[in-house]
């Protein structure tokens, strides 16, 4: 019999003791993770927590009692925080608990009537009276407390490093506040209930002077935030002020840094990247701490000369006092030898440099020089490859598994193999997954872009496009295979694909994307245990989920479908009847929740638009119908002659949206738009034709005339035009 056993065993009377041994049942290992994040439990505390096994609930909630987290007449601080962390179901459960517990008699009292007390026996609401008040009188003292010091702070005449650490501590503070607001609500309506349930036994004047005192409280929450936020602005204003020599941020080309974390983003503008390229610079130059700069996708090279330019052409110097340098690439790319050598290089030069992270790139073999390797040694500067959890062995010139917390950190963003990566890249990632097993660290997700060849006929292992055998990994909430476009997936790799994420103890949802999927799966492949723990098998382009009992294709839930149009919708020629008929059975479902369809693009899946309908038939014979969230309709029809019934049909079906565009066919030279006019919903035509496929060669109607326009000349096509662009499709497909 286990230690919770014996001490239900020894329990003679329900109360707050077999509340906190149910408790402790009740909390699982990732709640209780949560909470002690939530909570800021000191690190020794969080590692007892995660190595303590079948003792984690124990001694978390002999944790939380010592904290004033629980008490017998308040839980209000745990639940809260339960559903702050999305622990919805286990709030209930323990308030179910705790009623459960916290509402039967004692023995004692049951064998004597006599003391039996009802909840609005006068001399309890009495004492319950005082404890309501002094919670809310502690609440008070403590919000009061925090304001007192906001309000002696102040950022004028501080230093760039004074006011960088006020904003630690602000941070601090703003956590202590949205618990204190947390706490503090609960208690009020806790509060307020007791005053509802025990009116009878209240005096008036008490039930008054208590209800001043949750207003007082409640005003007083309010100014908390208030001042937090009036706070929090000050400071920042001031650090722009001091970085700038003046400035201030209602300058605009300054853009306010956080000398914590400073993001350059591939999607700033080039006057944004060089002011904050500016203010990096001074701050060094005056020997101020740069903590972290991450380039986010918007490093493009480094320069022989050792300086970084940015996507924008923007260059970034040296920066003598940065303590971490995060290189975060688009997906998937390529570093060379010559980029990454560089980079390594820069970090020597800047001499404060603790840290160096890679993360979204593939890096090439080490054969930088033996002298970076000592000086990056010399200098103990650490070199992390984020995509696969290792670390650079500055000795040796080799990669190593990182340390155990930064895996996990890894693995919580989840993990992304790409299709183009080396073998040897993909090798590293797989040593760190099957290190993540090994440890039971959750991967929150595992993306296979395009990687994925085959898996083995018992359904145990992954083989990549590298060459590389991916094992079943028994940690792993959720696989996403992306394929090429277009791939089918045959029942039998269908259900050897599902039988291996059920490998997974941890496994929630299998994904699939770009593929098409059998009409359905052999029934020994969905075990009992499969269906009981609510394992999801969804295919992303078609917004539906496999139904585990009938085995058959379902609607998703809307945040599954709002995800699926998300990035729009391709329909491809070589799909077949059954994946289009998904499809247009989604979109019609998003149309009807009026959930945004950005695009659809026939990709060479268009026949014609039916006469009666007004509705575009597919290849496949499906119908799309019209739907009034689509954005804009997409045709690329390669190869094809598109007839003057062609476009108008399509520009009739577009007039809800009036946006449509055609790629790699040929159209009329002249359309009679005119008649179309009248009947347009949404004012004005935008249509665009690339008859190539190339953006650079774009033509637009103009919706007077009914001809073309070269959008770069802004020059009508002639006849001659009109005629040699003609000549040049039929030649290229042989027509």
């Amino acid at each position: 019999m286990d230690r919770l056993s014996k001490d239900v065993e020894r329990l003679s009377i329900r109360g707050f003791g077999l509340f906190k041994v149910e408790l402790s049942r009740q909390l699982d290992r990732k709640a209780i993770q949560e909470l002690a994040t939530l909570w800021s439990y000191p690190r020794f505390v969080k590692d007892t927590l995660r190595t303590a096994n079948e003792d984690s609930g124990r001694i978390m909630v002999e944790e939380m009692e010592e904290r004033g987290q629980i008490a017998s007449d308040d839980i209000s601080a745990l639940t809260e925080a339960l559903r702050v962390c999305g622990a919805r179901g286990i709030a209930r459960d323990v308030e179910k608990i705790y009623e459960e517990n916290m509402s039967v008699t004692t023995p004692a009292d049951q064998a004597n009537p006599a003391t039996d007390a009802p909840t609005g026996n006068k001399h309890i609401a009495a004492r319950q009276y005082d404890e309501h008040t002094d919670a809310l009188t502690m609440l008070l003292q403590e919000a009061r407390g925090i304001r007192t010091k906001f309000e002696s702070t102040d950022a004028d005449g501080s230093t760039i490093a004074v006011l960088n650490e006020l904003q630690k501590e602000f941070k601090e503070v703003d956590r202590n506040i949205l618990q204190l607001k947390s706490t503090g609500r609960q208690r009020m309506e806790f509060t307020e209930k007791f005053l509802r349930d025990n009116h009878d036994y209240v005096s008036a004047e008490r039930n008054h002077k208590i209800r001043d005192r949750i207003q007082e409280l409640r005003n007083e929450l309010d100014c908390l935030i208030s001042l937090s936020r009036d706070r929090h602005e000050n400071v920042t204003d001031r650090l722009i002020k001091l970085q700038l020599g003046g400035h201030t941020k209602d300058d605009e080309t300054v853009v306010p840094i956080d000398l914590n974390c400073v993001t350059i983003k591939a999607t700033d503008s080039k006057e944004n990247q060089q002011s904050m390229v500016d203010q990096l610079k001074r701050t060094s130059d005056e020997g101020n701490p740069i903590r972290k700069l991450r380039l986010d996708k918007a490093f493009k090279t480094i320069h022989v000369n050792g300086t970084i330019a940015l996507n924008s052409g923007v260059l970034l110097p040296f920066l003598c006092t940065i303590s971490v340098l995060v290189i975060w690439t688009e997906e998937g790319r390529v570093m060379t030898e010559a980029e990454f050598s560089g980079l390594l290089s820069y970090g020597i030069e800047s001499t404060q440099l603790q840290r160096f992270v890679f993360q979204g790139c593939d890096l090439p073999s080490l054969k930088t020089s033996r002298e970076v390797f000592n000086k990056l040694q010399e200098r103990g500067v650490k070199v992390t490859w984020s995509d696969t959890g290792h670390c650079l062995d500055t000795s040796s010139g080799s990669w190593e598994m990182d340390i155990i917390d930064l895996v996990r950190e890894h693995c919580e963003a989840g993990i992304i193999m790409h299709e183009h990566w080396s073998k040897e890249t993909h090798g590293l990632q797989i040593e760190m997954l099957k290190f993540a097993t090994e440890k039971k660290i959750p991967v929150k997700h595992l993306i296979l872009d395009r990687c994925y060849r085959s898996v083995t006929p018992d359904g145990t292992k992954f083989i990549l496009q590298s060459g590389q055998t991916l094992p079943a990994l028994s940690s792993v909430k959720m696989i996403n295979i992306v394929t090429e476009h277009g791939r089918k997936i045959p029942e039998v790799e269908f259900s050897r694909l599902i039988m291996y994420a059920d490998q997974s103890q941890i496994i929630e949802e299998l994904r699939f994307q770009r593929c098409e999927l059998p009409p359905t799966v052999s029934a020994s492949t969905i075990s009992s245990e499969m269906k009981s723990k609510n394992f999801k098998v969804s295919w992303l382009c078609t917004g539906h989920r496999l139904d585990l009992h009938d085995r058959t294709w379902e609607i998703d839930d809307m945040d599954t479908i709002r995800e699926s149009c998300g990035n729009g919708v391709l329909i491809y020629k070589q799909c077949s009847s059954h994946m289009h008929k998904l499809q247009m059975r989604f979109l019609t479902v998003a149309s009807q929740n009026n959930i945004p369809i950005p695009f659809i693009s026939l990709r060479d899946s268009y026949r014609a638009v039916d006469a009666m309908t007004g509705s575009i038939i597919l290849e496949s014979g499906v119908m799309l119908p019209r739907l009034s969230s689509l954005c804009e309709l997409i045709i690329n029809a390669e190869g094809r002659e598109l007839t003057e019934e062609d476009v108008n049909g399509l520009m009739n079906y577009s007039r809800q949206f009036s946006k449509l565009s055609f790629g790699l066919c040929f159209l009329p030279k002249c359309l009679p738009v005119s008649r179309l006019q009248d009947s347009l919903i949404s004012g004005e035509w935008e249509v665009k034709w690339y008859p190539d496929g190339a953006t650079e060669q774009c033509y637009s109607l103009n919706t007077s005339s009914g001809r073309w326009v070269n959008t770069s000349s802004k020059t009508g096509v002639t006849d001659g035009e009109y005629q040699q662009m003609l000549t040049k499709f039929r030649h290229e497909y042989k027509k």
